[in-house]
């Protein structure tokens, strides 16, 4: 066995590892931006206060009532945790883009560890 092209392509794979998190990281950083421009604006404060905030506190209220029944079923209550979850998630653009730029901070770190 040549142990030359064993190193070989382990220097390849670590390059192309790293190629991708840059790229990836690229991607992130556009994504924030968006995202901070889209919370910023006028319209997403409209479909926030109509479409969104109205969505969570109805899930809310479906998971109250679920949960308070003689008889859980438990599916039902998971799957409305779940879109509670998602919803939380994706109605708060600014939460959000702290998400995807906590990904960019973890990017960075392991761009410096190679």
């Amino acid at each position: 066995m040549n142990n030359s092209q064993v190193e070989v392509d382990i220097a390849e794979s670590k390059d192309s590892r790293e190629v991708s998190l840059i790229q990836r990281q690229g991607e992130l950083v556009k994504i924030v931006e968006a995202l901070r421009r889209v919370a910023d604006s006028e319209d997403w404060h409209v479909l926030k206060k109509l479409v969104f905030d109205g969505v969570i506190e109805t899930l809310e209220r479906q998971l109250k009532s679920e949960a308070q029944k003689a008889e859980v079923v438990t599916p039902e209550l998971y799957r409305l945790q779940g879109q509670l979850v998602w919803a939380r998630k994706y109605a708060d653009l600014h939460k959000l883009s702290e998400f995807f730029k906590n990904q960019v901070e973890g990017i960075k770190i392991s761009l410096k560890k190679e």
